[in-house]
């Protein structure tokens, strides 16, 4: 067995470099620390990196609730901040827990509380020890999941979520480096019981990458290093595409050139409509490959017709392709009414940001009562924007000290002088796969 290397301060430093990480004057980073040997090589490293830079260094430890075990690791991540005289913050996840994908929704809550705790404290900069095993084993999930989609990728190196960049220094480096670095290093670290749950897809995609033979695995990992070369010029033909070919209006409405669209082969069409179907839904996970090459297949050429799939409303016209969100999704995901609170900032349907800077506001769900009562105030503005009442019906209905405003109709001037905003914020917007 080949012992790797341990990590050495002065390779990290150009890793940093190499991968045009950026950072302010006196960088503000935090560390999303799990307790294993990863996180705990990334937290030594940053922390002798950030010295240098005169910088600060918080320790984020997500508890999800659901191991015993995970008291231990919090008060590990306490004695070990102390000790490396750091900040520290311990996050929970004290909702209830979903019976079914909860280790997706776990991920999706522990991003979403640390981006949240790092834009209230001005913390610009995420770090992640996820590395190259990591990401081949998602390049392997997605390539199982996904065998349609073209030019599939493992996890990058950096993306942004809400205005905080999230970095992944370790995405080119094997495990057993970073478990040399903690030992070099001298520091312990936990084990995680469910890195070795059957239950779990990545548990059993790592025994299975780990059962190739050392031929098979070099081919998977050559496949995996191409597709990841080939993946950047894709992303640039899809940004193209998206530049010169769809329209977007603030009520969530995608209009694609259908005439362009046609022009593309068929993989490339159906990872369009993925990336604006998981961007039009609010959802986190796009539509199977499948289910949209089934709609290309029967409803493309075909004019006048109204198809649904994945939360959405596609409509196929001679020239145009309208995608908006379906207002059954939409009553059925919200509370008939929200109270949003002063100062405050809500997501609604996962599409729509709203926030009221003066007053605690109302949020609605939108009926045809509602409509009756403000059907004289907005319908010409309605027909002049061209909103469809299919579209309408898929906005939130605000109530401000017993006015009733709908966002995108409501002149925008009298919102700003409510202090009230609504802005159109997906969980994925179109230029971020899901990884």
């Amino acid at each position: 067995m080949i012992v790797r290397e341990a990590i050495s301060n002065k390779e990290f430093s150009s890793l940093l470099i190499n991968q045009s990480f950026v950072y302010e004057k006196n960088p503000s980073v935090a560390i999303s620390f799990s307790g294993g040997s990863d996180s705990l090589a990334l937290l030594i490293l940053m922390n002798n990196w950030i010295k240098k830079h005169k910088g600060f260094l918080t320790l984020i430890y997500f508890d999800h609730k659901l191991r015993k075990g995970s008291y231990l690791e919090t008060q590990y991540a306490k004695e070990l901040s102390k000790k490396l005289g750091i900040d520290h913050k311990i996050l929970t996840w004290s909702e209830k827990k979903p019976k079914n994908s909860i280790m997706q929704k776990a991920r999706e809550i522990r991003y979403e509380k640390i981006v949240s705790f790092c834009k209230q404290k001005k913390i610009m900069t995420v770090m992640t020890a996820h590395h190259l095993d990591d990401s081949l084993e998602t390049y392997f999930m997605k390539k199982k999941r996904n065998s349609l989609t073209p030019n599939l990728s493992g996890i990058p190196f950096k993306n942004t979520q809400d205005q905080v960049q999230i970095l992944r220094p370790f995405i080119n480096l094997r495990k057993s480096r970073l478990i040399q670095t903690c030992k070099k290093n001298k520091f312990k670290w936990f084990e995680d019981p469910s890195n070795k749950d059957n239950n779990f897809e990545r548990v059993r995609v790592r025994n299975i990458i780990g059962g190739l033979s050392k031929y098979k695995r070099s081919q998977l990992y050559s496949e995996f290093k191409v597709n990841n070369y080939e993946n950047k010029y894709f992303e640039i033909e899809i940004a193209n595409f998206f530049i010169k070919n769809l329209e977007f209006e603030d009520c969530g409405k995608f209009i694609i050139n259908k005439k362009e669209f046609k022009y593309q082969n068929k993989c490339f069409q159906i990872e369009i409509l993925k990336r604006i179907l998981v961007t039009c839904s609010g959802s986190v996970y796009s539509p199977r490959s499948r289910s949209v090459r089934f709609f290309l297949d029967k409803y493309l050429k075909l004019e006048n017709v109204k198809f649904t799939i994945h939360s959405c409303i596609v409509e196929c016209y001679s020239d145009k392709i309208y995608i908006f969100r379906e207002y059954v999704k939409t009553k059925r995901s919200n509370p008939k009414q929200l109270i949003i609170k002063k100062k405050k900032s809500v997501i609604w349907d996962n599409r729509f940001l709203i926030s009221s800077i003066f007053s605690d506001i109302k949020c609605l769900i939108f009926d045809d009562i509602i409509w009756l009562k403000l059907k004289k105030q907005y319908k010409f503005v309605k027909d002049t924007n061209n909103i469809p009442y299919d579209i309408l019906k898929t906005l939130p209905v605000l109530l401000y000290k017993n006015k009733m405003m709908i966002p995108f109709l409501t002149n925008n001037e009298i919102m700003t002088s409510f202090g009230i905003s609504v802005i159109f914020k997906p969980k994925i917007p179109l230029t971020k796969k899901n990884l």
